[in-house]
């Protein structure tokens, strides 16, 4: 019997941009969440406030169910692609030092991707 772990594929320097600018940060590829999650303090160097954004998504935690603020960024670029008006949910994720976010399906949705983890790759067209 064969066993694996999943070591997480870092997405270095994804350009996030809002109506202040941008701002390069490290995410985790998370192709199982629903929603890109980004820090509020990145959030807020962009330009946006998430305690006063209107719309509220729920989301499953290793705390349980909360509720976030949910809003819609500019752009994300990573590489040489780029997506616009990306649906994000507001969240820092304290366990993850350095990270300030999770790459998830909101922006992958845009793009054909091809996934490796055994291999650490990760292509997006």
């Amino acid at each position: 019997m064969k066993s694996s772990i999943n070591v997480p594929i870092i997405v270095k320097n994804a350009e996030i941009t809002g109506p202040k600018g941008s701002v390069s940060v490290d995410l985790i590829l998370d192709p199982g969440a629903v929603f890109t999650v980004i820090s509020w303090t990145v959030l807020k160097v962009i330009g946006y406030d998430p305690a006063t954004v209107l719309g509220r998504q729920e989301i499953v935690t290793a705390n349980g169910v909360i509720e976030v603020p949910k809003l819609q960024i500019e752009s994300i670029t990573i590489s040489d692609v780029k997506a616009y008006d990306v649906d994000v949910v507001a969240h820092d994720i304290p366990e993850l030092v350095e990270i300030r976010g999770l790459l998830g399906l909101s922006f992958l949705k845009h793009f054909k991707t091809v996934m490796d983890y055994r291999e650490g790759y990760l292509e997006i067209q």
